[in-house]
């Protein structure tokens, strides 16, 4: 199942709205991932290979895969802005001698 993040505080989201959108679409990742686990519970077990091919499990399973790869993303992106937004407090800290 996907991790989900701290909300991002107020101070942040007054840096970057964008983090508001995607604090939801973590939200639904994760309860989408519950919510296809719950109904297709053979699909942890290694069980697919069982299954009819363009079956809902696999399409679920196809489903998780890609939702986990998106997590993955939101992740990496949520990174590279904390570092973008440190090295612009830096330079705006060298910037101003006081």
């Amino acid at each position: 199942m996907t991790q989900l993040s701290l909300p991002p505080s107020i101070e942040r989201l007054a840096l970057s709205p964008q983090l508001a959108t995607l604090a939801i679409l973590d939200a639904a990742l994760s309860a989408s991932e519950s919510a296809l686990l719950a109904a297709h519970p053979d699909i942890p077990l290694g069980t697919l290979c069982l299954c009819e091919r363009g079956s809902a499990p696999m399409r679920a399973h196809s489903i998780l895969i890609a939702s986990r790869r998106l997590a993955s993303a939101l992740a990496a992106y949520r990174k590279a802005l904390d570092k973008q937004q440190r090295l612009v407090l830096a330079s705006r800290q060298r910037v101003m001698p006081f």
